[in-house]
């Protein structure tokens, strides 16, 4: 007598885990209905997954690319000048080159003064983060301009804000006078001029010259800064 094969699974019992399988799978998405759809939302899918997956590596790859191209788009932005290097400042009409001395003596700044407005060879080059200082002639009212003798004549009338234009190496940079509380000051003849932002935050500019005009008993020191 043959025995009749016997199934394990008959076809009630298929049905109704088809039944139970849809029903579970019903409450779980009912359940996470929010996650569901953030998963199946095109616009949402990207930061769902960001959020669930955090050190998923095609994301870090565009947050590096986002945060280059941020970097990038904060530089400054340059601007090119041509001739030779110069400083201009409109406030109070004056423009002259500025010129490179040859030595440390006094005989030599006196020389290289005679030609236009002197870079300090002990600080930074202008347009660079750090202290930079220009030297330039003064004399007293109704002195005949001669040798740039008079360029710096007035630069106790600046006032905060006033720009000073720079042309150097081709590359235009604009300080403004910042306030005359930290901006101005009279220095003893031989005095430091420490900068203001000693970790380099700034771009910072001091023009120096002789006072009072006509007179070398001390130096007056005018400070600006690049605001970028």
């Amino acid at each position: 007598m043959e025995k009749k094969n016997e199934k394990f699974f008959t076809e009630r019992d298929k049905t109704f885990f088809k039944v139970f399988l849809l029903i579970f799978i019903f409450f779980v998405i009912a359940i996470n209905w929010n996650d569901f759809f953030g998963v199946l939302n095109i616009r949402t899918a990207p930061y769902f997954i960001k959020e669930k997956i955090p050190s998923f590596s095609f994301f870090e790859k565009e947050e590096e690319q986002e945060m280059e191209e941020r970097e990038e788009s904060e530089e400054e932005e340059i601007i090119f000048c041509e001739g030779k290097d110069r400083i201009t400042i409109p406030a109070i009409d004056i423009t002259a080159p500025i010129v490179e001395t040859q030595g440390t003596s006094e005989e030599e700044y006196r020389s290289a003064l005679d030609t236009g407005v002197v870079r300090f060879p002990y600080a930074v080059n202008p347009g660079e983060k750090g202290l930079s200082v220009l030297l330039g002639h003064s004399a007293p009212p109704n002195y005949p301009d001669i040798n740039y003798d008079t360029i710096f004549s007035e630069i106790d009338k600046l006032q905060e804000g006033d720009g000073i234009e720079i042309c150097y190496e081709n590359i235009f940079y604009e300080y403004k006078v910042i306030d005359e509380e930290r901006g101005r000051k009279v220095y003893e003849v031989g005095e430091s001029v420490p900068p203001l932002y000693p970790n380099q935050e700034k771009k910072e500019l001091v023009l120096m010259t002789c006072w009072p005009p006509g007179d070398s008993e001390s130096r007056m020191g005018v400070r600006a800064i690049v605001e970028k």
